[in-house]
């Protein structure tokens, strides 16, 4: 389809430049001296240039800006940073796009701009379309559509309706739902409603064109067809010939999707002798490979192979000419800026001798004035200066002590400040996960509440009172974990922090957590492999060590479907060893994966509906950096998930990594 992607807010063309607009536009800039109507100028040259000189266009609006900011017309400031955007957007630099037009709309709501706010947000919308964040870019084209609506600006809301419609069609597509297929429709239905009362035909064959398109994706050729040969009729009528092009370049497409060669082949190259007459290389290579595809759908490779040959050399014309144009563009800014550069020199240097002039009858009565008031100063220095010297080594002493005293003070303030961060940022952790734990303990012991309630009721056979019980032991052993994460977690939070490190059996911690989990291995029929050498003695905090391994052997057992395969092995790593626990389970996506150890609590449940917080990893990411350990995750959805434990190598290095002191080693090794 030969349209344009996304609908801008102003209209572009392939059109070239009309040289009598820039021109013009020049004269009156070096003719003035207002720098506010420069600012204009430039601004509108900005807008002539931006569909086929983006550079240039640029160039304009920083001009225009500059000029904006010291006459202090905001509004066109903004219009300039928005421009400038559009441009950016068009040479697919989404980064100074998405700036410029941030900061056009900040301008616009502190002038509360209403057609302004409704521009940005459209252009914001359109930068998100572009680097596909489209749930993004939707929100902000209803955004700015409620300021449509608000001012009752109909171009606003036919663009915007638009952009919707493109937005649930690209959903369609993606999800195949028949509800985004529906919006789309009925989003491109209002546009062109308005388009049509606003008697734009332009833009109401853009429009119908794209219900044609999405009509024949669907299936039904019918009212696609229908679409196009309305949106022919009105381009005819109107003289519109790139419209018309696009069209008949569709309804080529449509025959070639119905398998009518000869018809594809007949609108095609009326399109193309469109193509021809406007002499658009552009043009010209779209439309020849429609031409190609309506030629292989009659097998006629030859033709085929003729238009490919076409379809090249325009596009090697077509890059040649934008290069040749740019340059010649060039050239003429060079040569305009050379000449003002040297009119403001000649300026420059005229002032220049003035202000000499000036200023040397200027310095010859300072000089006169500087001896009488040195002469004085002479006298009044002889007779106070020992006073003043006193003095100033009394200040000296004072200062000294000030600043002494004000260091001191600034130091506690740093210090005051950094701990009301940690606690401002504990506080807000700590709710979190308080908010977590009352919205997850409510579930079990409501369901226990209800249970309890209809067996005292008697509404509840002997049957039915051990499947419910099952499903109640199985959420209260959740809740026993939760309870328990939370438990240690407290206990690190109230002062016992301390890291004890000691000398143990790696292996034996291993076989502690297996036995603990072994009913639940059990009843999922699942099969726990160790490898881990039986002499293995490690050094480092023996609690929190065992938290990790036990969190991440439960999620192992969690995520595994019944009969699945759970192992635990140790490999040495570069001197500092490795824990790997591997399982069979469900694997996880990468969406999934950049959520875990963050403070952005997440939990889904385990294969047999197994509840959790989300807070056990985050917990086991604090206590790993504490005892100077690392866990690493290797995960691929379907594939099972390896969670790597790699060691410390030195416990020194842990214990200078919290601020104790070497003597506390032994000690705590003892």
């Amino acid at each position: 389809m030969i349209t344009v992607f996304l609908i801008l807010w102003t209209t572009m063309s392939f059109v070239s430049p009309q040289q009598s607009i820039p021109d013009s536009l020049r004269k009156a800039i070096s003719e003035t001296k207002d720098d506010s109507l420069k600012a204009s100028l430039y601004y509108n040259l900005s807008r002539h240039y931006y569909p086929f000189d983006q550079d240039s266009a640029i160039l304009y609006a920083e001009n225009s800006i500059d000029l904006a900011d010291k006459s202090g017309t905001m509004k066109m400031k903004g219009n300039a940073l928005n421009i400038m955007g559009v441009a950016n957007l068009i040479k697919s630099d989404y980064e100074a796009a998405l700036k410029s037009h941030l900061e056009a709309l900040k301008i616009r709501e502190g002038l509360n701009d209403t057609l302004g706010m409704l521009e940005s947000n459209l252009n914001l919308g359109n930068i998100h379309y572009r680097s596909g964040e489209l749930d993004i870019a939707a929100d902000l084209y209803r955004k700015a559509l409620a300021f449509a609506l608000k001012i009752n600006n109909l171009k606003g809301q036919g663009l915007l309706y638009n952009n919707l419609g493109s937005y649930h069609r690209d959903r369609w597509r993606s999800d195949d739902q028949q509800e985004d297929y529906d919006l789309a429709m009925d989003y491109l239905q209002k546009s062109l409603s308005i388009k049509v009362q606003l008697k734009d035909d332009s833009g109401s064959v853009t429009t119908l064109t794209q219900l044609g398109e999405l009509a024949i994706e669907k299936g039904d050729y019918q009212n696609g067809y229908s679409f196009l040969t309305r949106a022919l009729a009105i381009s005819e009528s109107s003289k519109d010939l790139e419209n018309k092009m696009n069209v008949l370049g569709e309804l080529s497409t449509y025959f070639v999707k119905i398998n009518d060669g000869a018809k594809a082949m007949s609108f095609g190259m009326q399109a193309f002798e469109i193509a021809q007459k406007m002499d658009s290389k552009f043009y010209i290579s779209a439309i020849s490979e429609k031409l190609i595809q309506a030629s292989l759908a009659q097998d006629d490779y030859k033709k085929a192979y003729e238009y490919l040959v076409i379809k090249k050399a325009s596009d090697e014309a077509l890059f040649n000419e934008t290069r040749q144009k740019n340059r010649d563009e060039l050239l003429i800014q060079y040569e305009t800026e050379k000449k003002e550069l040297k009119n403001q020199q000649l300026i420059d240097e005229q002032e220049f001798m003035d202000l000499s002039l000036r200023r040397r009858n200027e310095l010859l009565f300072g000089s006169f004035l500087l001896l009488l008031f040195f002469i004085g100063m002479v006298l009044i220095q002889r007779n106070n200066h020992r006073k003043v010297k006193l003095a100033n080594q009394e200040l000296k002493e004072a200062h000294d002590l000030v600043t002494s005293q004000n260091n001191q003070i600034q130091s506690q303030a740093d210090h005051l400040h950094l701990t009301n961060q940690a606690l401002s940022q504990a506080n807000k952790f700590r709710d979190k996960i308080f908010s977590v734990i009352s919205h997850d303990l409510r579930v079990p012991f409501s369901s226990l509440r209800g249970t309890i309630d209809l067996w005292e009721r008697k509404m509840l056979d002997k049957d039915e009172v051990d499947e419910i019980m099952s499903l109640i032991a199985r959420d209260t052993y959740s809740v026993s974990q939760m309870l328990n994460n939370l438990l240690i977690w407290a206990k690190t939070q109230m002062g016992s922090n301390e890291i004890i490190l000691s000398d143990f059996n790696l292996k034996s911690l291993v076989n502690e957590n297996a036995e603990l989990f072994l009913p639940l291995i059990h009843q999922k029929n699942q099969q726990l492999i160790q490898s881990i050498p039986t002499d293995l003695e490690i050094n480092s905090d023996r609690e929190r060590l065992n938290f990790i391994i036990r969190n991440i052997m439960m999620n192992a057992i969690k995520f595994t479907p019944e009969g699945g395969k759970i192992s635990v092995e140790y490999l040495d790593h570069n001197k500092a060893g490795e824990l790997h626990i591997k399982d069979s389970g469900l694997g996880m996506p990468a969406k999934i994966l950049s959520k875990l150890f963050t403070d952005r609590i997440y939990s889904q449940p385990g294969t047999e509906g197994e509840s959790g917080t989300g807070i056990g990893l985050m917990l086991c990411k604090e206590f790993a950096e504490s005892i100077g350990a690392e866990i690493l995750v290797e995960s691929e959805l379907g594939s099972g998930t390896t969670f790597i434990i790699r060691l410390s190598e030195k416990s020194d290095e842990l214990l200078n990594l919290y601020g104790l002191p070497n003597e506390s080693i032994d000690q705590r090794k003892q």
